[in-house]
C-alpha cells in the first residue's frame, strides 16, 4: 500500500513518513495540495495524509480542486508536536493505515471529470425493478461517481437511467465507498461501457 503525505514542513514529512514506513507502507511526500492530482494520475494510492498547517495555508483553488479527490481514499489530517504524530480524525497512525488496507488503492483517471450533479437510477440490472435512486457527483464521458449507500463490489455490472436522457448506460463498479464512514462519501465509481455513437454523460 502507498499512502499520499502533504506537509510543506519538511521536519513534520520526515516524522510522519517514519511512522508509515515502520507500518508497512509506502509513502509519497508532497509539499503541497497542488501537486496532489498528478501524483494520484500516476500512483495507486490507498490513502491521503495532509498536514494541518499546510491545509490551513492551501489557496482556495487548492482546496477547490482537490476536495473531491480527496474524498474518494481514506484521509484524515495530521500535526506532529515534538516528535509525536497526531492524527486529528483517528485515534493513531495505526489505525488510518488499518483502514487503508482495507481500501483497493486507485489511481484517478487523467480525462477530466465534470462537477455534475445528476439524478440517476441505479441497478444491477437492466430490468430496473429494484433500481436504487440516486444522484451523480462528477461525470465524464467514460465514467462518474455516483452516491449510493447500497453494498457493491469491485467488478459489479451496473445500469444506469438519468432522467433527462433516453439512453440506458451499462458500465462496471470500479471503486466501492460504503455508507457509514464518516470521514468519505459513499457511493461508486463507475467506468461506462464505450458507446457506439462515441457519446457520454458529460455533453
Amino acid at each position: 500500500m502507498t499512502c499520499v503525505v502533504i506537509a510543506l514542513n519538511e521536519y513534520a514529512r520526515d516524522i510522519i513518513s517514519a511512522s508509515l514506513k515502520s507500518l508497512g507502507s509506502e509513502v509519497v511526500l508532497l509539499n503541497s495540495l497542488g501537486e496532489l492530482s498528478a501524483t494520484l494520475q500516476q500512483t495507486p494510492t490507498s490513502g491521503i495524509l495532509v498536514e494541518l498547517a499546510t491545509a490551513i495555508r492551501a489557496t482556495p483553488q487548492e482546496k477547490a480542486s482537490t476536495k473531491d479527490l480527496i474524498e474518494l481514499y481514506p484521509y484524515d489530517k495530521f500535526k506532529v508536536t515534538g516528535n509525536v504524530v497526531q492524527m486529528l480524525g483517528r485515534i493513531s497512525v495505526g489505525k488510518f493505515v488499518d483502514e487503508c488496507l482495507q481500501f483497493t488503492p486507485r489511481r484517478i483517471r487523467k480525462e477530466l471529470r465534470q462537477v455534475k450533479y445528476l439524478a440517476v437510477q441505479i441497478s444491477a440490472d437492466n430490468t430496473f425493478q429494484n433500481a436504487e435512486k440516486a444522484v451523480t457527483a462528477n461525470v465524464s464521458n467514460s465514467g462518474c461517481f455516483v452516491y449510493s449507500v447500497r453494498e457493491w463490489n469491485v467488478g459489479d455490472r451496473v445500469w444506469l437511467r438519468f432522467l433527462d436522457n433516453e439512453a440506458d448506460f451499462r458500465g462496471t463498479v470500479r471503486s466501492w465507498l460504503p455508507w457509514g464512514n464518516n470521514k468519505y462519501i459513499p457511493g461508486i465509481g463507475i467506468e461506462l461501457d464505450p458507446k457506439e455513437d462515441g457519446t457520454g454523460i458529460a455533453k
